[in-house]
């Protein structure tokens, strides 16, 4: 690198003390496309824009938060602000600026320019070579509400994601199967993280059926920049899933969403729901198809059984819960006590 570009570099340094005219300009373009061209660094950029402009340089990574800057001379130390006159970078990735003393020369602005658009290719670069092993840390920083808009767009990127694209996110419950690894061979893009017990998971489709062993709550379809809203549907989705229900969607919940703020002792101590949990498996399945049925008949046949043998489920579980299933009003109270029950076996979850 350093034989291939010292000549240009060579050449080129003199440019401070020519005109701002159309053959600088184009000099000037051919200084950052070759800095460009030989994959340099970071840091080799910042002293390489020095010596051109023959003023001190800096560059802000959003990603991280550094602000790195170099002086013609090499030396380099971390400022408090962005001084000089700065230019933002594309898609939120940070900021470029050059610090000149006294009057501006005429080919600052083309140099600015440049030199930012170099700094977003090396930062893309410099990220790309390390993303492999950051996948879990940048799906993190997607999904924390902490995460500033910058950030969370060039965290998006790095995993392969249009900040404007819609995504949904998965929280999966863990111990279970490789779920992110099943929708990957399915075709889709996908990029996971454990986060304490859930599998938190980002794809960008709208997901088919889930079918298999493990419990999925499914956040809603929200453009990237917004994943953090989809990761805390998600989350709140996985709490009312249960053995019977391993998959719900955000959408689905509707007004239930509102019980996930309760205190779970508040819960715990409804009556309908310390019922529920006395009930058998073969009570709690009979009452559930019920709800979802809407007639016993309808029930029976949805679980494989005899009208007359789901009549008698049905009468069994209406002893312990105090209330009939006959009409819609009872069949509503006993839906809500089953949510209520897998929102109380569900903790929160936390991230």
């Amino acid at each position: 690198m350093a034989s291939s570009l010292g000549g240009v570099q060579g050449l080129l340094l003199r440019l401070s003390t020519l005109d701002a005219d159309a053959e600088s300009a184009v000099r000037v373009i051919a200084y950052f496309d070759s800095l460009v061209r030989d994959h340099v660094s970071v840091p080799v950029l910042l002293a390489a824009t020095a010596r051109l402009t023959q003023c001190p340089v800096g560059l802000l990574d959003a990603a991280t938060g550094r602000r790195l800057r170099t002086s013609p001379g090499g030396s380099a130390d971390t400022p408090a602000s962005l001084p000089g006159v700065t230019r933002e970078l594309s898609s939120g990735l940070g900021a470029v600026w050059m610090e000149r003393e006294g009057p501006a020369h005429g080919l600052d602005e083309i140099v600015l320019e440049r030199y930012a658009a170099a700094a977003e290719v090396t930062l893309e670069r410099a990220a790309a070579l390390t993303q492999a092993g950051q996948d879990p840390a940048l799906v993190e920083l997607v999904l924390s509400a902490e995460t500033g808009e910058a950030e969370r767009a060039r965290a998006l990127r790095l995993l392969g994601f249009d900040p404007a694209t819609p995504l949904q996110a998965l929280a999966i419950a863990l111990p279970g199967p490789g779920r992110a690894a099943g929708l990957r061979t399915m075709g889709h893009h996908v990029r996971a993280a454990r986060i304490g017990d859930t599998e938190a998971v980002l794809v960008a489709t709208t997901l088919p059926e889930l079918p298999g062993e493990a419990r999925i709550g499914i956040g809603p379809e929200l453009p990237g920049a917004r994943a953090a809203e989809s990761w805390a549907g998600a989350r709140t989705a996985l709490r009312f899933t249960g053995p019977l229900d391993r998959v719900m969607r955000w959408p689905d919940l509707g007004a239930l969403a509102l019980f996930a703020d309760m205190p779970a002792a508040a819960v715990a101590e409804l009556a309908d729901v310390r019922a529920m949990t006395r009930l058998g498996e073969e009570s709690l399945l009979a009452v559930r198809a019920l709800c979802l049925a809407g007639s016993v008949r309808g029930a029976a046949v949805a679980v494989h059984l005899h009208h007359s043998s789901m009549a008698a489920r049905i009468a069994r579980a209406e002893s312990v819960l105090g209330f009939s299933l006959a009409d819609p009003a009872g069949r509503l109270r006993a839906h809500l006590a089953l949510a209520l029950t897998r929102l109380r076996a569900n903790p929160p979850i936390r991230g």
